[in-house]
């Protein structure tokens, strides 16, 4: 799923949630430069597997994931041109992580709302056992029993 996400050093910035189904090693090249890449598959009605590259220092921001996490990815999208030896133009896209939240997973999102619902329930149903008493009177039974030598029962 990608989101539009404002912050202020960025008026639109994007943000992609889903479940990590592969890290990849980080590659190093000649030139000192290096990244590392990750194979997320979204949340949507119908999820798509994305490559989200980190680059440069963002490479460390991965060594805090494992595959099974369901996170929430930053990214940029970044174009560029190249001119092959014959002189043909292509231009590729890639995807850029330069921030990750870790989410809950959805066992434990669940766990939680069946909890907190639980607890609702179990809230509604101690302030139904607890009738307002609208008669002032200190006398718990202010009517005599009509049949002495039973119980008083409250109900």
């Amino acid at each position: 799923m990608i989101d539009k996400h404002n912050n202020n050093t960025n008026p639109l910035s994007l943000e992609i949630k889903g479940l990590v189904k592969n890290l990849f090693e980080v590659k190093h090249f000649k030139n000192g430069f290096k990244k590392r890449e990750i194979l997320l598959l979204t949340e949507e009605q119908y999820p798509q597997k994305i490559i989200i590259e980190f680059i440069k220092e963002k490479v460390k921001l991965l060594d805090f994931v494992v595959e099974g996490d369901r996170i929430k990815v930053f990214i940029n999208l970044k174009g560029r041109k190249w001119i092959s030896s014959d002189g043909t133009e292509k231009y590729f896209n890639s995807i850029q992580g330069w921030k990750i939240e870790k989410l809950k997973s959805e066992s434990e999102s669940e766990s939680e709302s069946e909890s907190e619902s639980e607890y609702e329930s179990e809230s509604e149903f101690e302030f139904e056992e607890k009738p307002l008493n609208p008669n002032p009177n200190p006398n718990p039974n202010p009517n005599p029993n009509p049949n002495p030598g039973l119980e008083d029962f409250p109900f």
